[in-house]
């Protein structure tokens, strides 16, 4: 790939008359940083990860949990209820709730929406195990009911069928990456600084939403593939682009910038990125829904103060949650956490390893001593060397499932969906995410490998006047930290599973 670090400034990816758009660009302060010390710096990365990410027995605790509300909304209401939200799509934190949706016609949403609270509250100090406690409705527009089940906050909400969109296209987004789950490895240690560290995650206070967050990290990896070797490298190229950024000016997409005044039209980019405007095209035929007559307003995107186009409905402002007081503290705290970042990749030797986890110290202080909030038993604790078991590989197909379920419960015929040139006879549903993924693949081969046969990650690095970040080892990192994984059940279960069975 062509050296993408010099090229990939905001002046590339808007009018040539934006000049000054460029101070919020992927090139870094130079700094020379050993290629060794770079992988002493990922692999340390790593082992803050491993205390942080989901871990088998995390899954575990938290399947069953679901199994228990899907069976038991299932069972007395006769009613389908699905997954979305960071939990399928393996990037939550040990903090994070299990958000989950369930389909109704819109007409019927109030009358379940209270009965299914009043059936949960019964289940506070019932006979079950599960103790559900703190039981609420929130009847605004998207109508929630919260809820608390061995500790874990659950989220049950109505006809959400944007989330199983996301994440289907979150999902399929990591596999064509690659690298050892770059793109979720990167998700979950991002969300890990803005939640434990610099407290800046949060829609529901005002802060950055946790889809919004993917998407600034999918924009990253979109215009600086090549020269990431790994999770570390990402967050050090999120805060230094993130801190310059004009938010004043400019809406964050995942092809580039473009500027707020050609809203609401968005003129291409001309940064070379790996997933192009076709691939999001094809997203959106794909993973769309119908827009509800209450949001029928063209292509009207409302600008506020911290503006992200959702890549799968354009007039959808991924920023909308966040205050204008709130986005001063959001882009101090992206400044301070670049400075600092660049402070620690500056010291050499081993005080860099202890340097990163002071970075993190909050992050170790909470899930790093042997004990997580969302399982019961003791697990490793970092800085031993070892690992629990983890595999963030999510169930796609399931996912797929469960968003042509769905689509056709709200009555949309599968033919306004299909990708163009694909026929309706004889072509299950997964036939076409098969398709689709597949062709994805294959493209993305033949527009970065440069005729080369070699994998994703032997693509060549960046060589611009930013910092330089090696190839990391193609050991995966599974096998760096971790003995060979158990195979566990994908989430989701029970009800999802018996969908993959049929041919809808």
């Amino acid at each position: 790939m062509a050296d993408l670090q010099e090229r990939m400034s905001l002046s590339s990816s808007s009018s040539s008359s934006s000049s000054s758009s460029s101070s919020s660009s992927l090139s870094l302060s130079t700094m020379a940083i050993d290629g060794e010390l770079w992988m002493v710096a990922e692999e340390r990365a790593q082992e803050i990860l491993n205390a942080i990410q989901p871990v088998f027995v995390s899954d575990k605790s938290r399947n069953e949990i679901i199994d228990y509300v899907q069976t038991l909304i299932k069972d007395r209401l006769g009613i389908e209820v699905f997954l979305f939200g960071s939990v399928p799509l393996k990037t939550y934190l040990p903090d994070g709730d299990i958000d989950l949706t369930v389909l109704t016609p819109q007409d019927k949403e109030e009358d379940l929406a209270n009965a299914l609270c009043s059936m949960l509250r019964a289940e506070d100090g019932g006979e079950s195990d599960f103790h559900v406690t703190d039981v609420q409705y929130i009847p605004a527009q998207v109508k929630v009911i919260k809820c608390s089940i061995r500790n874990i906050a659950v989220d049950i909400s109505f006809n959400q069928m944007a989330g199983l969109c996301a994440l289907c296209f979150l999902e399929q987004v990591d596999q064509i990456f690659g690298k050892d789950h770059l793109f979720k490895r990167s998700i979950i240690l991002i969300k890990a600084w803005c939640y434990y560290e610099s407290r800046i995650l949060g829609a529901n206070t005002g802060l950055i939403s946790t889809y919004a967050l993917a998407v600034l990290v999918l924009h990253i990896i979109n215009i600086s593939y090549s020269s990431l070797s790994g999770p570390l490298a990402v967050l050090f190229k999120f805060l230094d682009y993130y801190a310059s950024f004009d938010w004043d000016s400019y809406c964050v997409t995942v092809n580039g910038p473009v500027p707020i005044s050609s809203l609401p039209d968005m003129p291409s980019n001309d940064a070379e990125v790996v997933l192009n405007e076709k691939f999001f095209r094809e997203c959106i035929e794909l993973y769309s829904v119908p827009t509800k007559a209450v949001e029928a307003n063209g292509h009207y995107f409302p600008v506020k103060h911290f503006n992200i186009v959702d890549p799968l409905k354009h007039s959808n402002n991924l920023g909308r949650s966040v205050t204008k007081g709130n986005l001063q503290r959001i882009r101090h705290a992206f400044t301070l956490g670049a400075r600092k970042l660049k402070d620690v990749l500056s010291v050499p030797g081993e005080a860099m390893g202890w340097k990163l986890e002071k970075f993190f110290c909050s992050s170790l202080e909470r899930n790093g001593k042997g004990q997580r909030q969302d399982v019961e038993e003791p697990v490793v604790a970092f800085g031993t060397g070892r690992a629990e078991a983890s595999e963030l590989r999510g169930d796609f197909e399931g996912y797929f499932k469960s968003l042509v379920y769905g689509k056709g419960f709200h009555g949309e015929t599968q033919h306004k969906w299909i990708p163009q040139g694909q026929g309706q006879d004889h072509t299950s549903s997964w036939d076409i995410v098969r398709w689709f993924v597949a062709g994805q693949k294959n493209d993305f081969h033949r527009r970065n490998m440069n005729g080369s046969s070699n994998s994703l990650q032997n693509m060549r690095r960046s060589r611009g006047t930013g910092t330089y970040i090696p190839e990391m080892s193609q050991q995966s990192y599974t096998e760096r930290f971790s003995g060979k994984p158990s195979t566990v059940n994908s989430l989701p279960s029970a009800s999802q599973s018996q969908l993959v069975k049929q041919n809808i």
